[in-house]
């Protein structure tokens, strides 16, 4: 089967996804070899996770690739969800409710599942460290300009989140307007010279780096 940009494919150990991971300063793409059944459950069985053909995105605009590159759990902000939803016959049936949060440069708005009849926030931070939200929408600066990314499934670091709560007092317009004001009216970025130190830090030497346009 011929290689498609965005489609997993088969590999021996496992399957090979695109990754897309929010960390404090930048956005890390890349590819990833998925072992474990869901995206999910791999990045809260593994400390960190080992990329290839790797793009990092500096929330300043700076832009920097890598053949490999290497980052810890600890720093993913969010990640994209992404390959297989695992076995139909381990699913469970789950409630779900709206979870907004702040997890480092990062405003989320998105749909938190768990246990039928007891989903709140104090089983949100019983949970793992790594949380899928579903219908998420994520907002961020880069460079000065506004990103909004809405996605079916965005893997939150609840460790890294400085606040969460629900915002069901509000309706869903509204909410996602106050998360978006939130954004603007304060944002941190990266800087390129971290997207190097990153990568001198992995081990790495930077292939290419650019402004972005």
């Amino acid at each position: 089967m011929p290689w498609c940009p965005g489609v997993a494919h088969r590999i021996i150990g496992g399957m090979d996804i695109d990754f897309i991971g929010f960390v404090g300063d930048c956005l890390v793409s890349g590819r990833l070899d998925l072992t474990a059944d869901r995206l999910t459950d791999q990045l809260n069985a593994q400390p960190e996770v080992t990329l290839r053909d790797v793009v990092l995105e500096g929330l300043d605009g700076g832009r920097v690739t890598a053949e490999t590159f290497t980052v810890a759990r600890s720093q993913l902000c969010a990640v994209v969800g992404s390959g297989p939803r695992g076995a139909q016959v381990l699913r469970v049936p789950t409630d779900a409710r709206r979870l907004q949060a702040q997890i480092g440069p990062y405003m989320v708005l998105g749909r938190y599942h768990g246990p039928v009849g007891g989903t709140n926030l104090r089983t949100f931070t019983e949970r793992d460290p790594m949380v899928p939200l579903t219908d998420a929408t994520i907002a961020y600066v880069v460079d000065g300009v506004l990103d909004v990314r809405d996605v079916d499934v965005l893997v939150v670091n609840r460790e890294l989140a400085a606040w969460y709560h629900d915002p069901d007092e509000l309706d869903e317009a509204s909410s996602r307007e106050a998360t978006l004001d939130a954004l603007r009216a304060g944002s941190r970025r990266g800087s390129a010279a971290r997207l190097h130190a990153r990568l001198e830090d992995a081990g790495r030497q930077p292939v290419q780096t650019a402004r972005r346009r």
